[in-house]
């Protein structure tokens, strides 16, 4: 489901971060070249170790890389926050609307000169990817209080 490959999502990831991948270096306390070349596409001879990703994720709060190592799996990634309680739920439904709806700024501002261009390709799959997150979750409350209710319909 995800959009894009674990290593397009950390090119992604340093490319939106202010200042790119030396301003998230600096951030996580990293060589900001050293970064850059763990974050390109085309150097095989440098990459992300896990310790170094998940540093990467929780300095930014950008989890495209753990739906993109998910989705070279075949698997999804689920956030569990909030599944034991059920006044999430509200909440859950806004965050995925409101997710639904930056993508579709993303997707319009992007076709609105008939070219869409790198940079607003990236920001499409990381508005999809945080919809298809936001949209996991609410699944997943539901899913949670169906178990708590013994599953009845």
């Amino acid at each position: 489901m995800p959009t894009m490959t674990f290593e397009q999502a950390a090119l992604g990831t340093a490319a939106d971060y202010p200042g790119g991948a030396r301003g998230l270096a600096a951030a996580i306390g990293m060589n900001g070249s050293v970064l850059a070349h763990k974050v390109s596409l085309t150097d095989r001879a440098n990459q992300l170790t896990v310790p170094q990703a998940r540093t990467i994720m929780l300095a930014t709060g950008d989890y495209r890389m753990l739906h993109g190592l998910a989705g070279d799996l075949d698997h999804v990634c689920v956030r569990v926050t909030g599944l034991g309680d059920s006044e999430c739920v509200g909440k859950s439904i806004s965050e995925t609307a409101r997710e639904f709806g930056e993508f579709l700024t993303a997707v319009t501002v992007a076709v609105a000169d008939d070219d869409v261009i790198p940079n607003e390709m990236r920001r499409i799959d990381r508005e999809l990817t945080e919809m298809i997150a936001a949209a996991n979750h609410l699944r997943a409350l539901c899913a949670a209080m169906g178990r708590r209710r013994g599953g009845r319909k």
